[in-house]
């Protein structure tokens, strides 16, 4: 799970968000961890559950929800934005009929490993989405949990909007009128970063997100505060070791982005969804960390497992949710 960045990068106009260097530490070496956790699909994403699933039920759910999202089912030409190992890809073409699928990754060793399996219908891209120039329009978009590395380590709200902003513009110009993007985003709950680390979560609202009961004082406010700072070492542990240069909008931000340039149908938080994946690769990792060490070290498998471990609290808290939005090309 994506916290937030915590590495110096350039704020120029021409800023692609998480560098090269950083796509290779998570995906290529870390990497050959998370395949031993992930199931036989390498799905690196929350899954979506019903009572009884198996973490490998959850993701083909989750893939087949954004394809019938997107109205990607039957279409002609599909655009992955962050196309991982290639499972929705994949599975754009043999289950929904989709003709034809670019997916887009930065990691040169994810690219590799689709082209070696050479699926017909998949065309996979080593390039940023800002470089993206297509052949022709696609008739639908999705980015699964993509845009978590598009403002990089930018604390400042106006500058993420602004990055997220481009990129919707990007998919306007790329989407047949329209056209749909179906998005799912590790997000922070609706307070915003700092208060959703920092500030005592107490019970939840409807939609999943947190809320605080306002209580400072006294012992439980100090636990409170101790628990705030913990929270934020946590946070900046998984920014240097396992997620650098990496940064969690929040819903308003990505719905302020887009305004004016796609219609928002559908909005949902599914926290719950986040908790058991995460609950699930816990269980796998610990289950593999002999073999892990023996492919990244000890101490990566043990920042991994941390890490972890800090996503799956903050999601429990409802400081951190799963969102998946639906946007319709205006």
């Amino acid at each position: 799970m994506v916290l937030f960045g915590a590495k110096k990068s350039s704020k120029s106009a021409g800023y692609k968000g998480t560098s090269l260097e950083a796509i290779r530490h998570h995906y290529d070496f870390l990497g050959d961890f998370y395949r031993l956790t992930l199931g036989p699909e390498l799905v690196y994403s929350f899954g979506m559950w019903e009572p009884g699933d198996t973490l490998e039920a959850a993701q083909l759910r989750k893939l087949d929800h954004h394809a019938e999202a997107a109205h990607a089912v039957g279409a002609a030409r599909v655009l992955d934005v962050g196309c991982g190992w290639g499972s929705l890809m994949k599975r754009l073409v043999e289950t929904h009929h989709v003709q034809h699928v670019v997916g887009l990754t930065m990691s040169p060793g994810q690219a590799a490993w689709i082209r070696e399996r050479n699926w017909p219908g998949c065309e996979v891209r080593a390039e940023n989405w800002y470089d993206h120039e297509p052949d022709g329009p696609y008739d639908a978009i999705i980015a699964i949990e993509a845009i978590e590395h598009f403002a990089g380590n930018t604390m400042w709200r106006a500058q993420r909007v602004a990055r997220y902003r481009e990129f919707f513009q990007r998919c306007h110009s790329w989407l047949r009128p329209g056209g749909r993007i179906s998005l799912q985003v590790n997000a922070w709950n609706e307070r915003g970063w700092f208060a959703s680390l920092v500030l005592p979560v107490r019970s939840t609202t409807r939609n999943g997100d947190a809320r605080d009961a306002g209580r400072l004082w006294g012992m439980r406010g100090i636990r409170d505060i101790y628990d705030g700072v913990k929270n934020v070492r946590e946070g900046f542990h998984a920014s240097r070791t396992v997620f650098p240069e990496c940064f969690l909008p929040t819903r308003a931000e990505l719905i302020e982005a887009g305004r004016g340039l796609f219609t928002v149908l559908e909005v949902r938080s599914d926290r719950e969804d986040g908790v058991r994946t995460v609950q699930s690769w816990l269980e796998r990792g610990e289950a593999n960390r002999a073999r892990g060490a023996e492919l990244i070290g000890e101490r990566a498998v043990a920042d991994i497992l941390r890490e972890q471990r800090a996503g799956l609290k903050f999601l429990r808290e409802g400081r951190s949710t799963s969102l998946r939005m639906v946007l319709e090309r205006a």
